[in-house]
């Protein structure tokens, strides 16, 4: 029976003082099938004990005597695009609305704030006369073993472009955080000196906005994709 302690690492933030979502769900992700989801019950603590426990048919990670995110499987429907090349999706990456001002500026994938090994860097902006966010991701060597790409590094990735895409297309209220993520990884992700990542919005109902995002490789090959749902918060976290 599954009993794992997971601790992590500071670095791995997301919004401020807690974990990036999708990072903490990709580290859930090995113990699942490829079509994995996750829901986020409550923020996810850095540098602590956490416990992953399996039963009720899928995972749960605990903090103490909470549940702080539940995992089980699901079927997802590919609605990857069409990508943008890689010039594409990094002139779009200078038009990232985060890169003024972002509720998030020390988030390891998107933090404008981060400059350290850990920082993925990626800051997906509006791609012109399409409906979708792209940037380009250089994965460091932390990311990597071998040449393949770690799968909490492949979720984590996955995260932002979906997030940033439900905050620009849906409506601007505020910012919002991840509530559940379901993703689709094949398996082992070949690592390139350079991918295309995409966020697109699929719908939203009150508080909640659903967008889905792709990783791709620098010819276009879909490598992996996400649905996603977002929660708008009514204040900015701190």
């Amino acid at each position: 029976m599954l009993n794992q302690n997971i601790v992590i690492d500071p670095a791995f933030e997301g919004p401020p003082a807690s974990a990036h979502g999708g990072y903490a769900c990709g580290l859930l992700a090995p113990y699942l099938p490829p079509d994995a989801e996750i829901t986020l019950r409550k923020p996810v603590r850095l540098g602590v004990t956490l416990r992953l426990k399996r039963g009720d048919g899928g995972l749960r990670l605990h903090d103490g005597f909470a549940v702080v995110a539940e995992a089980g499987t699901t079927t997802l429907v590919n609605r990857a695009p069409r990508p943008p090349t890689v010039a594409e999706a990094s002139s779009a990456a200078e038009a990232f609305p985060g890169r003024a001002s972002s509720a998030f500026a020390r988030c390891v994938v998107c933090g404008t704030g981060r400059t350290d090994a850990d920082a993925f860097r990626v800051f997906p902006g509006p791609l012109p006369g399409r409906d979708l966010m792209a940037a380009v991701w250089r994965p460091n060597g932390s990311a990597l073993a071998g040449d393949t790409i770690k799968p909490e590094y492949v979720w984590a990735a996955l995260d932002c472009p979906a997030g940033w895409a439900a905050m620009w297309f849906g409506p601007r209220s505020g910012v919002a955080v991840l509530g559940r993520m379901a993703a689709w990884v094949p398996g082992p992700i070949a690592a390139y000196d350079t991918h295309i990542l995409v966020g697109w919005l699929e719908g939203g109902s009150g508080r909640k906005l659903h967008a889905g995002s792709a990783l791709y490789s620098p010819s276009g090959t879909l490598q992996a994709f996400s649905c996603q749902t977002w929660i708008t918060l009514t204040k900015e976290p701190r």
